[in-house]
């Protein structure tokens, strides 16, 4: 299904659930949210969740929308026509004179991109994270990336494991050793799942514990001295 719905005047918001819902469909309801961000001028949000992506091409499609403002092979020849057509038309409302379709075609596209913004949400904590930020750079380097909610410990330890893995532990991962004792043992559980398939409980997790327990401890400072201000 597609929904749409209007939270105030200036603003609506637009979220694709994908159930039984093709990627023909998908492109239908792009047409029409982009004609009303980019020929009525509305202002809107598309927002979409990883797990509702139908495959690589929509992330390419709105890896170029974001880039440059427009989705290639999205209109075809008789819908370009009457997108044109309902540009000049735009146009000529706003009292703005264009020499060219190409010149029309810029406006339209610079329209889109400041109307229309986009909301993915994705956990870092996999490998997707890494594979979208290679193969689809505009959704981290054309948007802002915010961290909501909190971190899991799977996906601190990931982070952190990550951090480490340059540097040189020496024998101390393959020998062992006394780590995690007392209140260590805590903190290496906590990052455990992390280390799943390899060797737990050497040198490498205990680093890694500390490095996430630091965060942590950081975190709660900057907290209580924003709640104290």
């Amino acid at each position: 299904t597609f929904s749409q719905e209007h939270y105030s005047e200036l603003n609506r918001p637009w979220q694709f659930h994908w159930s039984r819902y093709s990627i023909e469909d998908c492109n239908k309801d792009l047409q029409g949210i982009m004609c009303q961000v980019g020929v009525k001028e509305e202002k809107g949000c598309f927002i979409f969740d990883e797990v509702n992506i139908p495959g690589s091409g929509f992330l390419e499609a709105m890896n170029v929308l974001l880039a440059s403002g427009e989705v290639p092979g999205l209109f075809d020849s008789d819908d370009y026509t009457a997108l044109m057509s309902a540009c000049r038309n735009a146009a000529v409302r706003d009292g703005v004179i264009v020499n060219s379709e190409d010149e029309l075609w810029r406006r339209y596209t610079s329209i889109v991109q400041r109307n229309l913004h986009i909301v993915f949400t994705m956990n870092p904590s996999g490998s997707e994270w890494k594979n979208c930020s290679i193969s689809s750079p505009a959704l981290f380097n054309c948007c802002v990336v915010d961290w909501l909610g909190t971190w899991g410990a799977k996906a601190m330890g990931e982070v952190g494991k990550e951090f480490t893995l340059r540097l040189d532990m020496g024998d101390a991962e393959s020998v062992g050793g006394t780590w995690g004792i007392g209140e260590g043992e805590a903190l290496m559980e906590i990052v455990e799942a992390a280390f799943e398939g390899v060797s737990s409980g050497g040198l490498r997790q205990a680093v890694v514990a500390a490095l996430v327990d630091m965060q942590k401890i950081t975190k709660d400072m900057a907290e209580e001295t924003a709640h104290s201000a």
